[in-house]
């Protein structure tokens, strides 16, 4: 045997030796799964460890190297591997999140932000808004729901995320047969109308909500647009009967839309009404946005400054040289009307 040939069968050996070492030394032994809530650390191992290589610590560790989506598992976001030792790996997983939920027969159906169906089952998870008045075909796991009506579905993902997205989650969301939406938190009924200016709709409701959270009652918000309208809550709970001149009754109030005057100052902290706004700042009270976002509906004007009606400085509003009032939203309001000034 000439040397050369002796050479190659020793490096021959001496590769198989160290590929032995490897394929035996680095094999997963241990693995610890983090980042999981709805899936078990037994389904996750299973679906992504599953033939000689994905065993293999080295490969394992190189597969999933990157933060990425797992072919093998769909109802996984993102994983990353980290090799502890040779025989350990940490697996930092994120799983698809649930934006809503709509029921086909007797099971719940949980759909992503994409529409793709993540869970079939009779499991009801906290913080998932239901979905009721639409017409759904037979759920396909990891598949993207299919219904009728596209624009449904559009405006049924829409809503959703931006419920999700505000931390705004009511019990359900109601679609009627014309497409006119519902929101259902606890005892309060709020009525979106159709998919038009959501996200400004969506964004009053969540500064509106706390005024009437825990009543008894509907909020109108069909028509409002962001601008000058009013959004109305009209309540089911009895009015106080006050010197035997007034029955009992739904009751309704203008609760926002920027330069809609209510006619009402309500009162702060439970006070009894005595301390009046001065003289200068009678007249109907206007809505306005302040420094921080906050809708102000006992805006008035005294002493060319807009204040409340307690004569509190409202922060981020000025009087314009027109006389008019500019909030921290850039509206600008006739405060003499409360309207958007044209």
């Amino acid at each position: 045997m000439s040397r050369g040939i002796k050479a190659a069968a020793v490096f021959a050996v001496i590769l198989g030796i160290a590929a032995a070492v490897v394929l035996g030394v680095f094999r997963i032994q241990s693995i610890d799964i983090r980042g999981n809530e709805r899936h078990s650390p037994e389904q996750i191992r299973d679906d992504l460890i599953y033939d000689f290589k994905t065993r293999n610590t080295l490969y394992f560790s190189w597969k999933y190297r990157s933060k990425a989506p797992a072919d093998d598992a769909p109802y996984l976001a993102s994983v990353q591997a980290t090799m502890l030792t040779p025989t350990a790996i940490r697996l930092d997983v994120t799983e698809n999140g649930l934006v809503g939920r709509v029921q086909y027969e007797d099971s719940n159906v949980y759909y992503d932000n994409n529409g793709v169906v993540q869970e079939i089952s009779d499991t009801i998870h906290e913080g998932i808004p239901l979905v009721t008045g639409v017409d759904i075909e037979e759920p396909q796991l990891y598949q993207k729901l299919t219904m009728k009506n596209s624009s449904t579905l559009r405006t049924m993902l829409n809503i959703t995320q931006l419920l999700i997205q505000s931390d705004l989650i009511p019990d359900s969301v109601a679609f009627d047969s014309s497409g006119n939406m519902t929101l259902r938190l606890g005892t309060v009924a709020v009525k979106l109308g159709q998919d038009e200016y959501l996200e400004e709709k969506i964004a009053n409701l969540v500064t509106i909500y706390p005024q009437v959270a825990g009543q008894d009652g509907t909020l109108n918000m069909e028509g409002f647009t962001g601008k000058n309208e009013a959004i109305t809550f009209k309540s089911n709970e009895p009015e106080p009967v006050s010197s035997g001149n007034e029955s009992e009754g739904d009751s309704s109030g203008s609760l926002a839309g920027v330069g809609a005057g209510t006619g009402d100052t309500p009162q702060e902290d439970g006070g009894e009404g005595n301390d009046t706004p001065e003289e200068s700042s009678a007249g109907t009270p206007f809505m306005v946005f302040d420094s921080s976002g906050t809708l102000r509906y006992d805006a008035h004007v005294v002493n060319g400054q807009v204040v409340d009606g307690y004569g509190n400085l409202i922060d981020g509003c000025r009087v314009d040289e027109n006389g008019n009032v500019v909030d921290a939203y850039w509206n600008v309001i006739d405060p003499n009307t409360g309207q958007l000034a044209q």
